[in-house]
């Protein structure tokens, strides 16, 4: 399962304060962890002050689970022969188990137990408050944790699957939820394929609540006394699909194949640009949505698609940048022309192109220069340029994050202080707030990390802008698809220290017939533009709806 080394980095102001180690007693009810467990546990050991200590305990299930019946037993044994992250692997000789009682789990020193075995919710007697120092972390895949994890997302064709992580002080029948990431869910026969991206997130997260814990027991603690609590106990008692689920799961599957294969025949899909004068409408009054009048921006010559554009005014010309793919190529390259008072467009040039993708090109003011920030999650690092000469010359300036792939940098000053909203690229996304004194960097993470956790409401859709003195920030909701619709949010509070957001409109691909997505929205005092994806024929031609 790839869990990438470098996700530690946002973390390395932690890992560098100076607090002391931490005994992380995680607690499973096997002779050998499975896979997903073996890929947290290989992912923990890489961060230093952190001593993993394994346990086994061994509890009986509330009820006796049914063995499956003969097709619901081929349908996950293929799927598990695909990808099998909850089967048994294989560990190295070196590693001993401690004994399997609580008591053993009590006397083993705990700072914070992560206790992926059995949960006993069903038992009120199982008291956790002397397992660990600072409380027992268990996971809940799903809404539901069913025998078959996912396996209601994917049966029901949910656009979402969640994980939350919850945090327990006194008994697993009561306990808070500290994380929750939703991911978008897999389609498909081969339903194992579907507990990938949420088993990353998992491990992301139970590696960040371990660090928060490290760095400041007693003050994690106290803050996640503030969240509410929640009934644990009297779950869904596990059970196994039947065989006429499993039918019926398999009957849907294939015509949902079978419908997805006849509307793309012979098709491809394509981004392409739309722009509107600006006349003051708005996307942030869900009442007063108007995204009529947009007209496409012909594609210059020579190119395939064009996608995330950005508008920006100078000298009294306005440009259009964009992310641009010419004909036969898959590499972004960042194009711009100058739109012209009648809304047409002067020739394309290309004013950034490296040997790696670049796309989403964010044009940023400062002390009278401009400066661009790509889009460069390929080379993993966030790269600033200066224009020398805008649009058409830039000059790198510097790069304050390298070894990390983050996608659709975004940042916005206020209050004499730089934040840059950033995402971690797939499988799970998770949008990250740095702040700094100065755009070039250096960068620092903001304590209210992280800021989203949802793929409905990630990475982001364009500029932060101002509406009626409030500021909102468009977001891409990627859960149908990558790049479906636009989330717009209102930041209502944005300090070194604080941060709050919450949605108030949104953006549907409903503005253009035969859309299947768009996700950036950009305005200047003059014209408004966004982007839509939709299917074209191999000519080229947009696809009939």
């Amino acid at each position: 399962m790839p869990v990438q080394a470098t996700l530690l980095l946002p973390f390395k102001k932690a890992l560098l304060n100076g607090a002391s180690s931490l005994r992380i007693g995680v607690v499973f009810d096997r002779g050998r962890p499975s896979p997903w467990v073996d890929a947290l546990l290989t992912f923990l050991r890489q961060v230093p002050g952190i001593d993993i200590h394994l346990l086994t305990v061994a509890f009986q299930s509330p009820s006796e689970l049914k063995r499956p019946g003969w097709l619901m037993d081929r349908l996950y044994s293929a799927s598990r022969a695909r990808f099998d992250p909850f089967g048994d692997v294989t560990l190295d000789g070196a590693v001993s188990f401690a004994p399997e009682s609580l008591d053993a789990i009590r006397a083993a020193g705990c700072g914070v137990i992560i206790w992926l075995a059995g949960c006993p919710c069903q038992d009120p007697d199982v008291k956790v408050g002397d397992l660990a120092t600072y409380g027992v972390f268990t996971v809940r895949f799903g809404d539901r944790n069913r025998t078959i994890p996912f396996w209601d997302e994917v049966a029901n064709s949910s656009v979402t699957s969640a994980v939350t992580v919850f945090w327990h002080d006194s008994s697993f029948a009561q306990g808070r939820a500290v994380r929750k990431a939703e991911t978008s869910t897999v389609q498909g026969l081969f339903l194992t394929m579907n507990a990938e991206q949420p088993l990353v997130a998992t491990i992301r997260m139970l590696a960040a609540l371990c660090l928060e814990v490290r760095s400041g027991g007693p003050q994690f603690e106290e803050m996640v006394r503030k969240l509410p609590t929640q009934c644990l106990a009297g779950a869904v008692p596990p059970e196994v699909p039947s065989n006429f689920e499993a039918a019926r799961f398999v009957a849907t599957k294939l015509m949902r194949s079978a419908h997805l294969r006849w509307i793309a025949r012979g098709k491809t899909s394509r981004w392409f640009i739309a722009m509107r004068p600006n006349r003051g409408e708005s996307i942030t009054d869900p009442a007063r949505l108007n995204l009529t009048g947009f007209t496409e921006v012909p594609l210059p010559r020579g190119v395939e698609e064009m996608a995330d554009p950005f508008l920006w005014e100078a000298a009294g010309s306005q440009y259009l940048l964009f992310e641009e793919v010419a004909a036969g190529q898959s590499r972004g390259r960042l194009g711009c022309v100058e739109v012209l008072k009648d809304g047409s467009c002067s020739e394309m040039k290309i004013i950034l192109e490296r040997p790696y993708h670049l796309s989403y090109p964010c044009v940023v003011p400062r002390n009278g220069d401009q400066f661009l920030l790509p889009e460069s999650a390929e080379a993993d690092r966030v790269d600033i340029y200066r224009f020398s000469s805008f649009p058409w010359e830039v000059e790198l300036v510097s790069s304050p994050i390298e070894g990390l792939a983050l996608v659709d940098t975004t940042p916005v000053f206020l209050d004499d202080h730089w934040y840059f909203f950033t995402t971690t690229a797939g499988p799970f996304m998770e949008t990250l707030l740095f702040s700094a004194a100065r755009l070039e960097g250096p960068w620092s993470l903001h304590p209210c990390n992280p800021v989203s956790t949802t793929v409905r409401n990630s990475r982001s859709a364009g500029q932060l802008f101002w509406r009626d003195g409030r500021l909102f920030r468009p977001t891409q909701d990627c859960s149908v698809r990558y790049g479906y619709g636009i989330v717009v949010n209102e930041v209502t509070k944005l300090t070194p220290s604080e941060f709050e957001e919450h949605p108030v409109s949104y953006v549907s691909p409903s503005w253009s017939p035969g859309l299947r997505g768009t996700h950036t929205w950009n305005e200047s005092s003059r014209f408004q533009v966004l982007d839509g994806n939709r299917f074209v024929n191999h000519s080229g031609a947009p696809a009939a709806a």
